[in-house]
């Protein structure tokens, strides 16, 4: 029982850090990271709040949410839920589009074809939003943030150790004096060159997913050394 809740719990994390696999070949400087992880961001929360208004303002009863069977929603239901989502999505996708291409154009040539990917990416892994289902608004918000929250630290972690190992730099935003990049020499100086390839993004990614299940599975054998202490 231990083992099978321990793999509920490390699933949803696995599928986020698995639904960086499109978005890390973008993912080689820290800022068009942020940029990607805001737009995640954006479309996560918007989907599933979006998502669970609709759900609470149908009326009770309806074909689509009629009494579901023994075994869960049925296949009309699910297909519904899921093209419903997309629609959302890409809506949502659009706008963050829109708006970096009004506010950040440079950015938005880098990102190229990943930014419309995200809402994609996110239904592939189920994050496009929390199952709505009797969900509220806020907690669909909070739920999204928290998902959001860790797309973002994995995309950013993966383009901070691509750019500062393979480039010698961390590119972030100018903001006054300051041109937006930090240059540190020693490693200017000898690039691991190879880490700004698609092949170098994903065996960071290897790493990171390697980090996470260690600190899951550490997690899971601190619990029952606690219990058995006291």
């Amino acid at each position: 029982m231990d083992t099978v809740s321990s793999r509920t719990r490390e699933a949803p994390l696995v599928m986020l850090l698995l639904t960086l696999v499109p978005s890390i070949a973008v993912a080689v400087r820290v800022a068009d990271a942020l940029w990607l992880a805001a737009g995640a961001v954006l479309v996560m929360t918007g989907s599933s709040v979006a998502r669970a208004i609709l759900d609470g303002a149908r009326p009770a009863g309806t074909p689509e949410t009629g009494t579901p069977a023994a075994d869960g929603p049925g296949e009309e239901d699910r297909t519904a839920r899921w093209l419903r989502a997309l629609v959302i999505s890409s809506l949502l996708t659009a706008a963050f589009e829109a708006g970096l291409l009004a506010v950040a154009p440079a950015a938005s040539a880098a990102l190229g074809i990943y930014a419309p990917l995200l809402a994609v990416n996110l239904l592939v892994a189920g994050k496009g939003g929390p199952d709505p289902s009797g969900a509220s608004p806020l907690r669909a918000t909070l739920s999204s943030l928290r998902n959001g929250a860790w797309f973002a630290g994995g995309l950013v972690a993966i383009a901070l150790a691509r750019e500062v190992l393979g480039a010698g730099t961390i590119t972030l935003f100018p903001v006054s004096g300051f041109g937006g990049t930090i240059t540190l020499s020693p490693l200017l100086d000898q690039p691991v060159r190879a880490l700004g390839f698609a092949g170098g993004g994903l065996l960071c990614l290897g790493y990171l997913v390697a980090a996470v299940r260690a600190v899951l599975a550490r997690k899971g054998s601190a619990a029952p050394r606690a219990e058995a202490s006291r």
